[in-house]
């Protein structure tokens, strides 16, 4: 395995994460984001799945992933070189309802269009760009994806008056990151067996419940490490065993350790 990567923070004055990487056979396991992934292909093939389906993107196409969708991602045969954008979805929103009153709904997870990807890869080139600058360049491109490969979003389907156990679950769980639900006695109280709660969990989000709650971890850990908290202490209060576990499941997630991330919050790049 091969890993070449540049990662940094936007800071406040942009809408979230940039990370440019080079890989050679590696693979990321499955996991989400809460944030829209936008990534531009610069060189070689993406072969990744969404919600287990596969799909593969080359040089001169987008990927789009929204928050909360379960994928994997990684190389083909040869080198994958790619820009990726992690955006914070308010920020995304504020973009989408200039264009549709009601929200968009982006097309992907592939989208070919090698100009608006050039202009992607542009906007998150790894040249020393201007906030102000930059934080356009993003702007500019995402209108540009959403004018050009979206729909308007139909409207939601009023909800059902029967509780919904899997969603109470998840609600529990983003809540209470260090919490360790009872899936048994939750399965009872709706006269479900536990093993019914889980598959059904797992077609509705991607993940069985303590997959996705260890990835809610992760995500709450990285906020936590970036507010000041120290990595044993931020673990401890999302839930993990201690600091290694926490590194071990952010590496495998993120394809870095949080050491790498906070030194790239602090020296604006980093290659690994």
């Amino acid at each position: 395995m091969a890993v070449s990567q540049h990662i940094w923070h936007c800071g406040a004055d942009l809408p979230g994460d940039v990370l440019i990487s080079d890989l050679q056979a590696f693979r990321y396991a499955p996991h989400f984001h809460d944030a829209w992934a936008i990534g531009a292909i610069a060189q070689g093939r993406c072969e990744f799945t969404v919600r287990g389906v596969p799909y593969s993107a080359g040089e001169g196409e987008l990927v789009v992933i929204g928050p909360g969708q379960v994928h994997t991602g990684g190389t083909a045969a040869q080198v994958l070189a790619y820009r990726m954008a992690y955006i914070d979805p308010a920020w995304f929103q504020d973009h989408e309802r200039v264009l549709y009153a009601n929200g968009a709904c982006p097309a992907g997870p592939v989208v070919t269009d090698p100009e608006l990807c050039g202009r992607w890869l542009d906007a998150l080139t790894p040249d020393d760009v201007p906030s102000e600058q930059r934080r356009e360049r993003i702007s500019a491109a995402l209108f540009g994806l959403l004018a050009a490969h979206a729909a308007p979003r139909e409207p939601v389907p009023s909800a059902s008056d029967e509780p919904d156990v899997c969603a109470l679950l998840r609600e529990r769980m983003a809540a209470d990151p260090a919490c360790a639900p009872d899936l048994e006695a939750m399965a009872q109280a709706q006269d479900r067996h536990r093993t019914t709660l889980v598959k059904q969990f797992a077609r509705r989000y991607g993940l069985p419940p303590q997959a996705w709650l260890r990835n809610w971890r992760v995500a709450r850990a990285r906020a936590l490490l970036r507010g000041g908290l120290p990595l044993a202490d931020a673990a401890q209060a999302v839930g993990f065993a201690d600091q290694a576990h926490l590194t071990r499941v952010f590496k495998q997630i993120y394809g870095s350790t949080p050491g790498v991330l906070l030194k790239a919050d602090a020296a604006g790049s980093q290659t690994l």
